[in-house]
């Protein structure tokens, strides 16, 4: 390849991120999941006092991920790479499934190609997922891309289980036979989120078993001996590669007593992650359809190779999923054997979306014929159009909320008085607030360790101060005040009279008070 075409498709591939980007949309820093999972990071990158604060010395889930974000804020000092990031791994999923779906159908032909793209944009779009929460309910809105129980590879904002999307790039390396960059795509996912690592063997299962099946057809006994040497080579360099996940994902276990081990699971599946760990919490009928989608793109698959790599891992997947059911296992349920459907259900609506285009007979078959050549083509690139400005209306207003959320006054008051040996006790919902300020809290909600003492750790500090909030005395912020919480956040609604409590600031939605030791 040419300096000149490298230089084209490297710069064809940037308009798809920005184009696809802006389409899908993403959530303004630091929202939702971020709060979580860039806490580590920010502290490492001394983002404020969060090397202080008690989560961000807590064992971290995803080091990889938080390294990416400890370089990029303490070395470039630029948040805003955040978004550049995503929009790589968006325009990487882009590319990957077009290069799938054009496997399935012929997309040479211009209309062809303008209808899947503006299909493609319009399911993906924040548009559309709009539009499905509030006409069947927020289980919709992303049940035509993502997985099962609320599981996906994009979403709102840059997070580890974006790199997910490097599970797509293994599939296509796989139909390309370029088995060992595949096999890296697979290890690369689980190393920036091992909760991927059922995942990634599961699709690796899928490829041999492929190549197997490959090897049988033949009935050559010589081929399928090389075959059986072939698989467990590739056995070998698959597990040296996810080694360092498997590896790491164990020291979250190992040498944990088991019933502190199953305290700390329990905790997980029944209080925290329900939603996302316990069947009978997250089936529904969005999970029906998406069942639905993925055996259509099972049985409408025109590559064999393809539909081992969606029956396999399905199979394996569901009675797993089954297993969970059944037995009611959290250690089991936590291994999330569901999550590969984060992978089945965009390759099936990919697959159902290419033989859909591939109805319409192409303009060389009918070149005299205005619907092929002037009518489709104008309204595809019309709805491309109206999902970007969409997308683009959907950016400018979460920014407009995100400037206008309540405790943004607070925030922008603690960010700016705060001290290295401060914590604060604030309402459990109030997400935004650890990293936003750069302060130190107690606890909340939304964020929560996984290693097994730590989790009971957190369950205990949650239990606290929701006791507290339910029922405010000074009593309860006594002992809270014990265990080092020294700023007391509360509703503008709610009065606490203690002597201890000093009020420093206040507005309309919250107030801030200082915690003086007791006499």
């Amino acid at each position: 390849m040419t300096l000149r075409r490298t230089i084209r498709s490297w710069l064809s591939f940037l308009i798809w991120c920005v184009l696809f980007g802006v389409a899908y949309t993403q959530s303004p820093l630091y929202s939702s999941n971020q709060n979580t999972y860039f806490l580590h990071g920010a502290a490492c990158a001394n983002q404020g006092d969060l090397r202080q604060d008690w989560l961000a010395n807590t064992r971290d889930p995803t080091p990889l991920f938080s390294a990416l974000v400890c370089v990029t804020l303490r070395w470039f000092h630029a948040p805003s790479l955040f978004y550049f990031y995503y929009l790589l791994l968006l325009g990487l999923y882009f590319t990957t499934l077009y290069q799938l779906a054009a496997r399935q159908v012929d997309l040479r032909p211009r209309s062809r190609r303008l209808i899947f793209w503006a299909l493609f944009f319009l399911i993906h779009s924040a548009a559309f997922r709009f539009v499905l929460s509030r006409t069947l309910g927020a289980q919709w809105m992303y049940a035509f891309e993502g997985g099962l129980a609320n599981h996906r590879l994009l979403g709102s904002v840059f997070e580890p289980s974006a790199f997910g999307v490097l599970l797509l790039v293994a599939v296509n390396l796989a139909l390309q036979e370029k088995h060992y960059p595949a096999f890296l795509a697979l290890a690369l996912a689980t190393w920036f989120h091992p909760t991927y690592l059922l995942s990634a063997v599961l699709l690796f299962l899928g490829i041999e078993t492929w190549k197997l099946a490959e090897a049988h057809q033949t009935n050559n006994t010589h081929s399928t001996r090389q075959t059986l040497r072939s698989l467990t080579k590739d056995g070998l360099i698959f597990f040296v590669l996810i080694l360092p996940s498997v590896f790491y994902s164990l020291t979250f276990v190992v040498g944990i007593a088991p019933q502190v081990r199953q305290e700390a699971h329990s905790i997980l599946y029944q209080i925290r992650i329900p939603h996302h760990a316990d069947p009978r919490n997250w089936f529904n009928a969005s999970s029906v359809i998406q069942l639905l989608l993925m055996l259509a793109g099972l049985y409408w698959t025109r590559h064999p190779g393809l539909r081992w790599l969606l029956g396999l891992p399905l199979l394996l997947g569901a009675l797993l999923t089954l297993a969970v059911l059944f037995l009611g296992n959290p250690s089991l349920a936590l291994l999330f054997p569901w999550r590969v459907s984060v992978v089945l259900v965009p390759l099936s609506v990919t697959i159902l979306v290419s033989r859909l285009v591939g109805l319409i007979p192409s303009e060389a078959e009918q070149p005299h014929r205005e619907l092929l050549i002037w009518v489709l083509p104008s309204l595809s690139t019309a709805l491309i159009a109206t999902t970007l400005l969409l997308g683009w209306v959907r950016i400018s207003l979460d920014l407009q909320r995100k400037r206008a959320q309540p405790e943004r006054p607070l925030i922008a008051f603690v960010a700016q008085t705060k001290q290295p040996q401060d914590c604060y006790l604030i309402p459990l919902k109030l997400q935004d607030f650890r990293l936003a300020s750069g302060a130190p809290i107690y606890v909340d909600f939304k964020s929560h360790p996984y290693a097994p003492l730590e989790v009971i750790e957190w369950y205990r500090r949650y239990r606290l101060a929701d006791q507290f909030y339910r029922n405010p005395s000074c009593e309860a912020l006594a002992q809270l005040s014990s265990e080092g919480v020294n700023h007391l956040v509360l509703p503008s609604t709610v009065t606490l009279d203690c002597s201890t409590l000093e009020r420093v600031y206040g507005d309309d939605s919250y107030q801030l008070f200082r915690i003086h030791p007791a006499n």
